[in-house]
């Protein structure tokens, strides 16, 4: 089937201000802007393994929205050149209708030749039927294959199913000489289970089912068509390049990306909608970031119920400055249980070149946190950079003049780089299953944003916990002084 030409784009007002060359969000299916999940991944290799090992019927299922027809218009685009294909886009159609149209879109008649529409004749019929059979018996020496793909097919009636069956027979004693795709939403299943369709079931060769985005799958799903949409090399018939300016080009905050995950479920027809309306709030306020306030405008405008994840969707800071209040609390706890110990002890069990440092108990938050006091024999460059100067305050007028080794200090680790927010900061977060807390830092050409674990008060806890990372999968990262570009 040949793809249509696609119409000429005329940028409104918004899409110029974000330096847009098409519309990302786009409800129709572009192939131009096709992201492949996993999901979406497995089932496109199912469909191609089973056509070229020429199995019988493939069901492929999904929920509303999930992506059905864009995944046909991919396999459309996959098929072989010596596949003859026929795709059944009315379920609604009788067997008679059916057998027009498969004979029809092989070359076998055309629509000059064919039949009126309506019942035909049970002689009609069954010349339709022998003349299908001879096509399909001249395409063994030829070894090409034909196919019929069928959407919606959980709408086909108990009539055109039992002739699919029938079709489905069409073999030699190597392999099918007819394949079928059944692309519908999961009712199809609950339709092939009816004890009448036992049949037609006990005939599917592999079954597959779309799932709804992972939250990082939709951070993923937003920059390709983002980058697709700002990006005229991309586009045929697109706007003049002129109009793309990378300074214009628009965002979704990490905020925004797990609101948006959140309202839509992982359903991509969702987030187009939903993404659609939140750049026209965007625009309206002149920024270029989509903010998670921009989501909820956009959802209030499509009347979408947001209550079950509006708690969620603060900013992420939020969370870490309560992490943050929680950690120093328990320092200077730690800080003040220190020196009210040290007087009575100090004489017979620390030496007096040894420096006193607060540390956490072992109970301490492991999120992104200001980390303990550095050494109050620490150059004032180093106290400088420690992430908790008000615990540093506290101990020092206890601590004595220091003869620690160079090693002491405060350093950081490098442990990786992506080009989406949201992705380096769920790195992030996944390091607190490893005791490593980490932070998001977009380095200075604002491209990369780099995942930077610490800082920590020596270089013998940095190289445990590089250590602990590279036990943990993490292998190449870097450790440096806090403070400096971790490059």
């Amino acid at each position: 089937m040949a793809t249509p030409p696609a119409l000429p784009f005329e940028p409104s007002p918004a899409e110029k201000f974000f330096g847009l060359s098409a519309r990302p969000f786009s409800l129709t299916p572009d192939l131009r802007f096709a992201y492949h999940s996993r999901s979406h991944t497995h089932a496109l290799e199912q469909v191609t393994s089973a056509l070229r090992r020429r199995e019988g019927i493939v069901v492929v299922t999904g929920a509303i929205g999930t992506g059905k027809t864009m995944l046909c218009r991919s396999m459309l685009e996959s098929f072989e050149s010596r596949t003859f294909l026929s795709v059944i886009l009315d379920p609604g159609l009788e067997v008679e209708d059916l057998l027009r149209q498969v004979l029809t879109d092989f070359g076998i008649i055309s629509g000059v030749d064919a039949p009126a529409a309506g019942p035909m004749t049970e002689v009609t019929r069954h010349q339709f039927v022998s003349t299908l059979q001879q096509f399909l018996a001249s395409l063994i020496p030829l070894q090409a294959h034909a196919v019929i793909m069928i959407d919606e097919a959980q709408r086909l009636n108990p009539g055109v199913l039992e002739e699919i069956r029938l079709l489905s027979n069409y073999e030699t004693d190597e392999a099918k000489l007819l394949q079928i795709v059944l692309v519908g939403q999961p009712d199809l299943d609950a339709v092939l289970r009816q004890p009448e369709m036992a049949q037609l079931n006990q005939r599917v060769a592999r079954r597959c089912e779309l799932q709804p985005l992972s939250e990082t799958e939709v951070g993923d799903y937003l920059e390709r068509r983002l980058t697709v949409a700002t990006s005229p090399a991309a586009l045929s018939g697109g706007v003049d390049a002129g109009i793309v300016d990378t300074s214009n080009v628009v965002r979704f905050s990490p905020a925004a990306v797990k609101l948006v995950a959140g309202i839509s479920e992982g359903i991509p027809r969702v987030v187009n909608t939903l993404c659609d309306r939140a750049l026209d709030a965007s625009y309206e306020r002149q920024s270029r970031v989509v903010d998670a306030e921009a989501v909820i405008d956009a959802a209030k405008r499509l009347r979408i119920d947001v209550s079950g994840v509006a708690v969620s969707q603060g900013p992420r800071r939020t969370t870490h400055l309560s992490a943050a209040l929680l950690a120093l609390i328990v320092v200077a706890l730690g800080a003040w249980w220190w020196m009210a110990r040290t007087p009575a002890e100090a004489p017979s069990q620390q030496p007096a070149t040894q420096p006193i440092r607060a540390t956490p108990p072992p109970s301490a938050p492991s999120e992104p946190a200001p980390q303990a006091a550095p050494d109050a024999s620490t150059t004032p460059e180093a106290a400088t950079t420690a992430a908790a100067p008000a615990a540093a305050t506290a101990v020092a007028p206890s601590a004595p003049p220091s003869a620690e080794p160079a090693t002491t200090g405060a350093f950081q680790i490098a442990v990786a780089a992506f080009k989406t927010e949201s992705r380096a900061q769920g790195v992030a977060e996944s390091l607190a299953a490893l005791k490593v807390s980490a932070d998001v830092r977009p380095d200075s050409t604002g491209v990369w944003f780099r995942v930077i674990a610490g800082p920590f008060a020596t270089r013998e806890a940095a190289v445990a916990a590089q250590d602990a990372l590279t036990r943990g999968g993490y292998a190449g990262t870097r450790l440096s002084p806090a403070g400096t570009d971790p490059r």
